[in-house]
């Protein structure tokens, strides 16, 4: 079945726009603002006086000094962890909201079945795609460096000192670095279903990583369409901002409210997308709302299809 690219927009953003998307929005905010609070204590966090009298241990911080670089990012990362633990159980009900499509009211049901488990499994994938967009990020990078140094030697001595330091050579990288991404997408592409799967379908990690390859087979480029602008827009103002701030660290003042302002646009960008892939996922597996019904249906069937409705899409 081919995915239609603008009715996957215009279904998705009436998905996400509406009462429930709000509501959405202002709970990942919260949660997001929470973590981003809570990973600045950790970072920023003083170590306390000692007992009176008390002799610091050689090569130890001095009392009353903030924690060393090293630890502080420690800190921080077991904060982002921790919050993303945290924050999994909403992105569960987020995506069963949206695809349950009911606009005013999330009932109970989304919000309280299996939720342990489809916590758990939606954990687990989350952190084996982060892992995976990170190790592909981390040797794109390298062979972009290592493909910019190779060119650079086989140019003639006269245009390499004319290289060095020219003001164009940065744009030169642009589509380097933008080929080097691909790679990445293509990931973020094929397992854009995966959280659909898990907390729908009560799919397994391994099951859920499958059905979604096999879902978004044939339709990989229209679904990057649908998603480049969300996606686009979410890192031009990362960018923006970033060169707006370009200071701001985690003991300066000014962290909390720029992790506001971040939390904010993260959390409408992440309800846009998801109600995009949503609404993707809907078309091409026929699984759509009330999902209690879905369920119900589910439950009575003695020997459901190992990939529902979504084998007589792909065909």
């Amino acid at each position: 079945m081919a995915l239609h690219v603008r009715q996957t927009i215009t279904g998705g953003l009436a998905r996400a726009l509406s009462r429930n998307g709000a509501l959405l929005v202002a709970t990942f905010f919260a949660a997001s603002l929470l973590q981003g609070a809570f990973m600045w204590v950790l970072a920023t966090t003083y170590i306390p006086l000692g007992t009176s009298g008390a002799m610091t241990p050689a090569g130890a911080p001095a009392p009353g000094t903030a924690l060393p670089a090293l630890a502080s990012a420690g800190a921080a990362l077991l904060g982002g962890l921790t919050g993303g633990i945290l924050t999994v159980p909403i992105q569960v009900v987020a995506v069963r909201a949206l695809v349950d499509d009911g606009r005013d009211h999330i009932p109970e049901q989304l919000v309280f079945r299996s939720l342990g488990w489809a916590t758990l499994r939606l954990f687990v994938a989350s952190l084996l795609k982060m892992v995976a967009v990170f190790v592909l990020t981390i040797l794109s990078m390298i062979a972009v460096f290592l493909a910019a140094i190779g060119v650079f030697l086989v140019l003639p001595e006269s245009l390499q000192t004319t290289v060095v330091g020219s003001w164009y050579v940065p744009l030169l990288l642009v589509p380097a670095f933008l080929l080097a991404a691909l790679p990445v997408a293509v990931v973020v592409v094929v397992f854009a279903f995966v959280d659909h799967e898990i907390v729908v379908r009560d799919a397994s990690v391994p099951s859920a990583f499958v059905r979604s390859w096999r879902v978004v087979a044939g339709n990989r480029l229209r679904l990057g369409f649908a998603l480049v602008v969300p996606y686009a827009v979410n890192m031009v103002f990362s960018l923006l901002f970033g060169q707006l701030t370009p200071d701001v660290t985690f003991q300066s003042p000014m962290f909390l409210a720029s992790q506001a302002i971040f939390s904010l646009e993260s959390a409408v960008v992440s309800i846009v997308v998801l109600g995009i892939t949503v609404q993707a996922w809907v078309q091409l597996t026929g699984v759509d709302g009330p999902l209690e019904a879905y369920w119900n249906a589910s439950d009575t069937e003695s020997s459901p299809a190992p990939d529902g409705a979504a084998t007589d899409a792909i065909e």
